[in-house]
């Protein structure tokens, strides 16, 4: 009897190690965007350009050295390639041979192209780590909006729960008082049809639910399945702060802007794709050393050398003043796209700015409505007791009620995302 209760004691607790290893406690929203950044499959593959990126600049630094290039060659005549009657003694030659040779050259002066070449490539891994934060930045908006999404859907679901549970309350009142002769059938039906109504909005509330939570666990890389068990920290709602705390300069804060940087760079990129175009109408100079090795009579000889190579295109100059300032038509281009995309930017501040604003004021709006509609039910609620109104009456103020409850959700929501957004577009 001892040893059955050792063992189920032992089953149990190995039970409830296993629960409790299964169980994932609530996610806050510095967790789902924590998980979003470690496993989003578009940050992962920013992350890989730029690792692409520093190979590339890796392979540019490799044009600094020399080049070695080995060759070789052999043959296996059908005839000799030399025959000849030395009296009545025939001599054949070169029926068969081998040859082998090694050559390093290095570059000496190429028109500063290596030089640029290696400049531009470590433009392209700038470009491509402000890349990643821009990736970056668009999934954490995403899941920072996914997140605010389904707190107020949760809430809503919150509302429904407290209108279910007072036309619970007066379902039983109206037949109570039915039964009593005092009011017709048709208001009791009444109730019934609101109750109806109501479940059939937590329906549609529950796959809202449900689709955002699948959105939700897409973004931070986990299974799919995992939205049945997925739940978040609901965070409180009954205080919004003032948005004046996250005002900033907008031309200092331009600066910060990944976007800003990437013109940036792109016009750096520009100037230095025009000295490579001019360097490929400059001369070349490269020197370089060669051995080689033949049997040909069936003895090995060697020999080596070194030389200088100088290549200077002079007819290339006709065309190519023009390629030249194409190129830099092309260098003033990309100055006016920056120049243009910079107050751009400084636009899309002060709207998300405006919008912030915007969002904020009808979270008061929407805080006195409620606070009104409340009232307005409770009065209501009393002046049908005392048979001043109608049941109708008091149906349409819990629908007032649960619409001033759902908007104040909704711009709260609404609030807190354009608060993220606004500390995106203003670099932080």
């Amino acid at each position: 009897m001892r040893k059955e209760k050792i063992y189920i004691h032992v089953l149990l607790t190995f039970s409830l190690g296993v629960s409790g290893l299964s169980a994932q406690a609530p996610y806050s929203l510095a967790d789902c965007k924590q998980l979003a950044i470690e496993n989003n499959r578009k940050i992962k593959n920013s992350r890989l350009e730029i690792d692409a990126a520093e190979q590339t600049k890796k392979e540019a630094f490799t044009n600094f050295f020399p080049s070695v290039n080995a060759s070789g060659f052999g043959f296996k005549a059908k005839d000799p390639m030399v025959a000849m009657q030395m009296g009545e003694m025939p001599i054949a030659l070169l029926d068969d041979g081998l040859t082998g040779a090694v050559t390093l050259t290095q570059p000496v002066f190429v028109g500063g192209k290596i030089i640029h070449g290696n400049k531009l490539a470590i433009i392209g891994t700038e470009i491509s780590r402000f890349q990643a934060k821009l990736s970056e930045n668009e999934v954490l908006l995403t899941t920072e909006g996914l997140y605010w999404q389904l707190v107020s859907l949760l809430e809503k679901g919150k509302t429904l729960d407290i209108i279910d549970n007072q036309l619970d309350a007066l379902l039983k009142d109206v037949e109570v008082s039915y039964k009593a002769g005092l009011i017709m059938r048709n208001d009791v039906l009444k109730v019934q049809l609101k109750k109806n109504e109501v479940k059939s909005n937590r329906i549609n509330l529950e796959n809202g639910i449900k689709l955002v939570k699948m959105s939700l666990c897409q973004q931070m890389g986990l299974e799919l399945g995992a939205s049945d068990q997925f739940e978040i920290v609901r965070p409180a709602i009954e205080h919004a702060e003032s948005p004046v705390l996250y005002y900033v300069d907008h031309q200092e804060a331009l600066s910060g802007r990944m976007e800003a940087k990437l013109l940036d760079k792109n016009v750096e990129a520009s100037v230095l794709q025009t000295r490579m175009k001019q360097g490929d109408y400059l001369p070349t100079v490269a020197v370089g050393a060669t051995y080689y090795q033949e049997n040909f009579l069936n003895r090995w000889n060697g020999n080596g050398a070194v030389f200088v190579s100088v290549n200077i295109p002079l007819s290339g100059w006709w065309g190519g003043s023009h390629a030249i300032k194409n190129q830099r038509i092309k260098e003033r281009i990309a100055y006016n796209r920056k120049v243009d995309a910079e107050e751009q930017l400084l636009l899309q501040m002060q709207k998300v700015k405006n919008e912030l604003d915007d969002a904020y004021k009808q979270i008061m709006l929407a805080n006195e409505a409620v606070e009104q509609s409340n009232e307005n039910f409770r009065l209501n609620t009393d002046y049908y007791k005392a048979g001043t109104v109608t049941l109708t009456d008091m149906l349409d103020a819990q629908t007032l009620l649960q619409q001033s409850r759902d908007k104040y959700v909704e711009t709260y929501c609404n609030y807190e995302k354009k608060i993220f957004e606004y500390q995106q577009v203003t670099g932080r």
